[in-house]
């Protein structure tokens, strides 16, 4: 997941696009040429911090969702502990969210201070997904 922030530079036609794992920067008449972020400085413990996060709270997410699903196909005393778990997960997975998201926007509002930020495509859809995330926990919380 990339958080992407348009930073208008001095002439028109520069735009840099920042993200977790890459950068793009437009180059005149010719289109965007990208590559992988190298970090050096104090920076790059927020940005490995914000991966790590956000990675983890994918897997949570998506292993939360496989025990609530096997929790409605089986129907004795295991049900429980899965469901528990399940229920646990979810709210793991809502708090590394939150932080991931939370470093993520900070290291590319750092990272480009002197310039003009805007919010790209991503960093909407990571705060988004956040907000389901914070549904699917409630409502594994109603599952009974």
């Amino acid at each position: 997941m990339n958080y992407i922030f348009r930073s208008k530079f001095g002439s028109e036609g520069y735009e840099l696009k920042i993200g977790l794992w890459r950068f793009c920067e437009q180059i005149e008449n010719l289109g965007y040429e990208c590559g992988d972020i190298i970090c050096k400085g104090s920076a790059c413990s927020k940005l490995y911090s914000a991966r790590a996060f956000v990675i983890l709270a994918c897997i949570m997410s998506a292993i939360s969702a496989l025990l609530l699903f096997a929790c409605a196909a089986i129907s004795d005393n295991t049900r429980r502990i899965l469901l528990m778990a399940g229920k646990g997960l979810a709210f793991v997975s809502l708090i590394m969210g939150i932080i991931g998201v939370a470093l993520g926007i900070n290291f590319c509002t750092e990272a480009i201070s002197e310039t003009k930020l805007n919010w790209g495509a991503s960093a909407i859809i990571g705060i988004i997904a956040i907000v389901v995330n914070f549904c699917g926990a409630i409502t594994s919380v109603l599952i009974k």
